[in-house]
């Protein structure tokens, strides 16, 4: 009886341990997004896999119309873009495009979510665009 016992303690710990060891955690973020020029933008991605954190600066063109700004091809939208002196908000979303320069990051990729949010940023670059913005407060889209 003891064995049986030991022998179900172990495999349960083997179990345990497998399944630790497979979950992981990815997060993507994104820190800030900068409009250069008036036809460049530059976005800086912050990304954790379990516990490294590593940045990926996106630069790349930008369409403006009315305050809604398509950056790339697709990758990133910023809408309802106001700005109020050294503040702005704006609604970020993630483009259809941004999974294949997710998938060009990493060998493999995690699967993981991008999720809209309303952001408040503040103004911490200013030149000859609208600045660089710093995301200081998030919120989900649809919460």
């Amino acid at each position: 009886m003891k064995k049986a016992a030991l022998l179900l303690l172990g495999v349960c710990l083997l179990f345990l341990n497998c399944k630790k060891e497979t979950s992981s955690v990815f997060l993507c973020d994104v820190d800030y997004v900068e409009i250069i020029d008036g036809s460049t933008a530059r976005v800086l991605f912050e990304v954790t896999h379990n516990d490294s954190l590593k940045t990926y600066t996106l630069n790349t063109t930008y369409q403006l119309e009315n305050r809604n700004y398509t950056i790339g091809d697709d990758l990133v939208r910023l809408e309802n873009f106001n700005i109020n002196d050294n503040e702005a908000t704006f609604d970020f979303y993630y483009g259809e495009n941004l999974g294949a320069f997710c998938a060009s990051l990493f060998e493999r990729l995690p699967a993981h979510d991008h999720t809209a949010f309303t952001a408040q940023a503040e103004r911490v670059l200013s030149g000859k665009g609208i600045g660089k913005w710093k995301i200081k407060r998030k919120e989900k889209i649809g919460s």
